[in-house]
Protein backbone atom coordinates (compact mmCIF):
# COMPACT_ATOMS: atom_id res chain seq x y z
CA UNK A 1 0.00 0.00 0.00
CA UNK A 2 1.35 3.42 -0.84
CA UNK A 3 2.10 6.10 1.75
CA UNK A 4 -1.08 8.05 1.05
CA UNK A 5 -3.22 4.93 1.42
CA UNK A 6 -1.63 4.06 4.77
CA UNK A 7 -2.17 7.58 6.07
CA UNK A 8 -5.82 7.47 4.98
CA UNK A 9 -6.26 4.10 6.67
CA UNK A 10 -4.67 5.12 9.97
CA UNK A 11 -6.47 8.47 10.11
CA UNK A 12 -9.83 6.84 9.38
CA UNK A 13 -9.59 4.24 12.13
CA UNK A 14 -8.01 6.59 14.67
CA UNK A 15 -10.95 8.94 14.15
CA UNK A 16 -13.49 6.12 14.45
CA UNK A 17 -11.81 4.75 17.58
CA UNK A 18 -11.99 8.20 19.16
CA UNK A 19 -15.64 8.65 18.17
CA UNK A 20 -16.96 5.16 18.96
CA UNK A 21 -14.61 3.72 21.59
CA UNK A 22 -14.61 -0.02 22.21
CA UNK A 23 -17.60 -0.83 20.00
CA UNK A 24 -17.91 -2.37 16.52
CA UNK A 25 -18.32 1.19 15.20
CA UNK A 26 -14.63 1.81 15.90
CA UNK A 27 -13.78 -0.50 13.00
CA UNK A 28 -16.80 0.59 10.92
CA UNK A 29 -18.99 -2.41 11.68
CA UNK A 30 -22.50 -2.63 13.06
CA UNK A 31 -22.87 -5.10 15.95
CA UNK A 32 -25.15 -7.35 13.88
CA UNK A 33 -22.93 -7.17 10.79
CA UNK A 34 -19.81 -8.01 12.76
CA UNK A 35 -21.44 -10.96 14.49
CA UNK A 36 -22.89 -12.31 11.24
CA UNK A 37 -19.49 -12.21 9.54
CA UNK A 38 -17.70 -13.87 12.46
CA UNK A 39 -20.25 -16.69 12.59
CA UNK A 40 -19.97 -17.25 8.84
CA UNK A 41 -16.17 -17.26 8.86
CA UNK A 42 -16.01 -19.81 11.66
CA UNK A 43 -18.69 -22.01 10.08
CA UNK A 44 -16.69 -22.04 6.85
CA UNK A 45 -13.39 -22.67 8.63
CA UNK A 46 -14.68 -25.71 10.49
CA UNK A 47 -12.71 -26.95 13.50
CA UNK A 48 -10.13 -24.39 14.57
CA UNK A 49 -9.51 -25.60 18.11
CA UNK A 50 -5.91 -26.63 18.57
CA UNK A 51 -4.85 -24.71 15.47
CA UNK A 52 -2.26 -21.99 15.11
CA UNK A 53 -4.39 -19.02 13.95
CA UNK A 54 -3.49 -15.65 12.49
CA UNK A 55 -6.08 -12.86 12.60
CA UNK A 56 -4.72 -10.37 10.07
CA UNK A 57 -6.13 -6.86 10.52
CA UNK A 58 -7.39 -7.88 13.96
CA UNK A 59 -8.32 -4.35 15.02
CA UNK A 60 -9.16 -4.35 18.71
CA UNK A 61 -9.36 -8.12 19.02
CA UNK A 62 -13.09 -8.66 18.55
CA UNK A 63 -12.74 -11.90 16.56
CA UNK A 64 -10.51 -13.33 19.28
CA UNK A 65 -13.07 -12.31 21.90
CA UNK A 66 -15.82 -14.01 19.90
CA UNK A 67 -13.81 -17.23 19.56
CA UNK A 68 -12.96 -17.19 23.24
CA UNK A 69 -16.64 -16.77 24.18
CA UNK A 70 -17.45 -19.77 22.00
CA UNK A 71 -14.90 -21.88 23.86
CA UNK A 72 -12.31 -22.32 21.14
CA UNK A 73 -8.87 -23.29 22.39
CA UNK A 74 -6.24 -22.19 19.92
CA UNK A 75 -2.88 -20.53 19.50
CA UNK A 76 -3.78 -17.03 18.40
CA UNK A 77 -1.85 -14.11 16.96
CA UNK A 78 -3.51 -10.83 15.96
CA UNK A 79 -1.79 -8.33 13.69
CA UNK A 80 -2.88 -4.81 12.80
CA UNK A 81 -1.17 -1.77 11.31
CA UNK A 82 -2.90 0.53 13.83
CA UNK A 83 -1.03 0.63 17.12
CA UNK A 84 -3.94 2.31 18.96
CA UNK A 85 -6.25 -0.58 18.10
CA UNK A 86 -3.55 -3.08 19.13
CA UNK A 87 -3.06 -1.28 22.46
CA UNK A 88 -6.79 -1.60 23.13
CA UNK A 89 -6.75 -5.30 22.18
CA UNK A 90 -3.83 -5.95 24.55
CA UNK A 91 -5.62 -4.17 27.40
CA UNK A 92 -8.75 -6.28 26.83
CA UNK A 93 -6.96 -9.62 26.46
CA UNK A 94 -3.74 -9.59 28.50
CA UNK A 95 -1.36 -12.41 27.69
CA UNK A 96 -2.72 -12.79 24.15
CA UNK A 97 -0.36 -12.08 21.27
CA UNK A 98 -1.23 -8.85 19.47
CA UNK A 99 1.35 -7.23 17.20
CA UNK A 100 1.32 -3.71 15.76
CA UNK A 101 2.90 -4.24 12.35
CA UNK A 102 2.96 -2.89 8.82
CA UNK A 103 3.33 -6.11 6.83
CA UNK A 104 4.67 -4.14 3.85
CA UNK A 105 7.57 -2.88 5.96
CA UNK A 106 8.29 -5.98 8.05
CA UNK A 107 9.99 -9.25 7.22
CA UNK A 108 7.26 -11.51 8.58
CA UNK A 109 7.98 -15.22 8.16
CA UNK A 110 5.85 -17.09 10.69
CA UNK A 111 3.68 -19.98 9.58
CA UNK A 112 0.05 -20.47 10.64
CA UNK A 113 -2.46 -23.26 10.07
CA UNK A 114 -5.46 -21.00 9.59
CA UNK A 115 -5.66 -17.33 8.65
CA UNK A 116 -8.63 -15.00 8.99
CA UNK A 117 -8.85 -11.67 7.17
CA UNK A 118 -12.17 -10.04 8.01
CA UNK A 119 -13.10 -6.67 6.56
CA UNK A 120 -9.49 -5.57 6.14
CA UNK A 121 -9.98 -4.41 2.56
CA UNK A 122 -13.34 -2.66 3.00
CA UNK A 123 -12.13 0.94 2.95
CA UNK A 124 -11.62 2.63 -0.42
CA UNK A 125 -8.14 4.09 -0.09
CA UNK A 126 -5.29 4.75 -2.49
CA UNK A 127 -3.85 1.50 -3.89
CA UNK A 128 -6.33 -0.81 -2.11
CA UNK A 129 -6.83 -3.36 -4.90
CA UNK A 130 -3.13 -3.87 -5.54
CA UNK A 131 -2.43 -3.95 -1.82
CA UNK A 132 -5.15 -6.57 -1.25
CA UNK A 133 -3.68 -8.89 -3.87
CA UNK A 134 -0.10 -8.43 -2.63
CA UNK A 135 -1.08 -9.11 0.98
CA UNK A 136 -3.10 -12.21 0.06
CA UNK A 137 -0.11 -13.58 -1.86
CA UNK A 138 2.28 -12.84 0.99
CA UNK A 139 0.05 -14.35 3.66
CA UNK A 140 -0.93 -17.46 1.73
CA UNK A 141 2.75 -18.36 1.41
CA UNK A 142 2.80 -18.58 5.22
CA UNK A 143 -0.43 -20.58 5.50
CA UNK A 144 -0.26 -24.35 5.97
CA UNK A 145 -4.00 -25.19 5.75
CA UNK A 146 -6.43 -22.44 4.76
CA UNK A 147 -6.89 -18.71 4.43
CA UNK A 148 -10.41 -17.28 4.90
CA UNK A 149 -11.12 -13.72 3.80
CA UNK A 150 -14.24 -11.58 4.02
CA UNK A 151 -14.83 -8.86 1.39
CA UNK A 152 -17.68 -6.57 0.37
CA UNK A 153 -19.41 -7.71 -2.80
CA UNK A 154 -19.91 -5.40 -5.76
CA UNK A 155 -23.38 -6.92 -6.17
CA UNK A 156 -25.11 -4.65 -3.67
CA UNK A 157 -27.84 -2.27 -4.83
CA UNK A 158 -26.52 0.72 -2.93
CA UNK A 159 -22.84 1.51 -2.50
CA UNK A 160 -20.97 3.90 -0.23
CA UNK A 161 -18.32 6.06 -1.86
CA UNK A 162 -15.94 5.35 1.02
CA UNK A 163 -16.08 1.56 0.70
CA UNK A 164 -14.25 -0.82 -1.61
CA UNK A 165 -16.39 -3.45 -3.31
CA UNK A 166 -15.00 -6.56 -4.98
CA UNK A 167 -16.37 -8.41 -8.00
CA UNK A 168 -16.69 -12.06 -6.91
CA UNK A 169 -15.69 -13.33 -10.35
CA UNK A 170 -12.51 -11.24 -10.25
CA UNK A 171 -11.36 -12.34 -6.80
CA UNK A 172 -12.19 -15.97 -7.61
CA UNK A 173 -10.10 -15.81 -10.78
CA UNK A 174 -7.25 -14.16 -8.88
CA UNK A 175 -7.33 -16.81 -6.13
CA UNK A 176 -7.36 -19.72 -8.58
CA UNK A 177 -4.63 -18.36 -10.85
CA UNK A 178 -2.38 -16.70 -8.27
CA UNK A 179 -2.87 -18.61 -5.00
CA UNK A 180 -4.24 -22.16 -5.23
CA UNK A 181 -6.35 -24.44 -7.39
CA UNK A 182 -8.33 -25.33 -4.27
CA UNK A 183 -10.70 -22.45 -3.62
CA UNK A 184 -14.27 -21.98 -2.35
CA UNK A 185 -16.39 -18.84 -2.56
CA UNK A 186 -19.59 -18.10 -0.66
CA UNK A 187 -21.56 -15.11 -1.90
CA UNK A 188 -24.22 -13.46 0.27
CA UNK A 189 -26.29 -10.29 -0.16
CA UNK A 190 -23.50 -8.09 1.17
CA UNK A 191 -20.36 -10.17 1.36
CA UNK A 192 -17.89 -12.47 -0.27
CA UNK A 193 -16.30 -15.20 1.84
CA UNK A 194 -13.30 -16.59 0.01
CA UNK A 195 -11.48 -19.66 1.29
CA UNK A 196 -8.15 -20.67 -0.21
CA UNK A 197 -6.77 -24.10 0.69
CA UNK A 198 -3.40 -25.80 0.58
CA UNK A 199 -3.59 -28.87 -1.63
Amino acid sequence: MDTLGKKELLDFYNRHLKDFGDTPGAVRWTPDGQLRRYKTLLRIAGEVSGKNVLDFGCGKGDLYGFMREKGYSLRYCGIDINRHLIELARSKYPGTEFIAMDIDETDFNRYFDIMFICGVFNLRIAGIEESMKNILKKLFRLCTEALHVNLLTSHVPRKSVELFYVKPEDILNFAITQLSGSVALLHTKKDIFLSVYRT
